[in-house]
């Protein structure tokens, strides 16, 4: 049963991330501006089971970043892949937007999450 869920929990993770290439800290969240910043992939979890980065990873085929620089330009790599877009943040809410596509993430503290129904995606700044 555990190892079932694993699975869904991949096959969603991935189509998370595919449509974020698609398609695509500390302290008080209202407060931090991620101008600069690079965030990387360091864990997830659906409903009450975690998934550590190692694993992650693994099934992802490696590191999965957010790059935010000046002007709202955003850059996301995932296994040596980039995809370009833009990126707006509204206090603690940050919406990457490419391909037509656009997704929203909370960041939460010292973490940026990306939230889909019971699935969370956290990353955490390098």
């Amino acid at each position: 049963m555990k190892q079932r869920l694993f699975k869904v929990f991949a096959l969603l993770l991935t189509l998370i991330a595919v449509m974020s290439l698609v398609a695509c800290g500390g302290g008080d969240s209202k407060n931090t501006d991620l101008t600069g910043t690079t965030w990387a992939l360091s864990g997830g979890s659906q409903g009450d089971t975690t998934v550590d980065k190692a694993t992650l990873e693994t099934l992802l085929g490696g590191e999965m970043t957010f790059t935010f620089a000046e002007e709202g330009k955003v850059t996301m790599a995932m296994s040596g892949v980039e995809a370009e877009g833009t990126w707006t943040q509204d206090g603690d809410k940050v919406t990457v937007e490419a391909g037509g596509q656009s997704n929203t993430m909370t960041i939460d503290g010292d973490k940026l999450l990306l939230e889909q129904g019971d699935i969370t995606v956290e990353f955490t700044k390098k």
